[in-house]
């Protein structure tokens, strides 16, 4: 009973910030070819890797951001998979290594904003990921 409000609270999390996704997205114009050659692709590299998109207008703040995007991914992940390891806290702890170890790839310093991708690593991360 005591986990209701929590997950409650993370599902109007997840669909707040998939509006905010799609109208980012939308928002973004197409680079050319050449340029988006050079940019790491969001989501699983491998099994090991994991990347994330965004921006803020620190590179303190969108490192903070990114590691929140993670963890509600993850939060996301176990959900769909049904899984009783959803507690936010505690997936922070459980992943508080690799997020603290994540590293910055390729940032972009725009008008008012900085755009990085963030990735983190870990030996068997997307299992950790999907855990039951």
């Amino acid at each position: 009973m005591k986990r209701i409000p929590v997950i409650l609270t993370v599902l109007v999390l997840f669909s707040c910030s998939s509006a905010e996704k799609k109208a980012t997205t939308e928002a973004v114009q197409k680079p050319d070819a050449s340029v988006a050659e050079s940019r790491p692709t969001p989501g699983w590299s491998d099994g090991d890797t994991y990347t994330v998109h965004v921006s803020g207008a620190s590179l303190d703040e969108a490192v903070n951001r990114a590691r929140h995007q993670i963890l509600k991914d993850i939060v996301n992940v176990r959900m769909l998979n049904n899984s009783r390891y959803t507690d936010i806290t505690m997936i922070q702890d459980e992943f508080k290594k690799p997020l603290e170890n994540g590293r910055v790839i390729n940032p972009r310093t725009g008008a008012d904003e900085i755009e990085i991708w963030f990735q983190i690593r870990d030996k068997g991360l997307r299992e950790k990921f999907e855990r039951k």
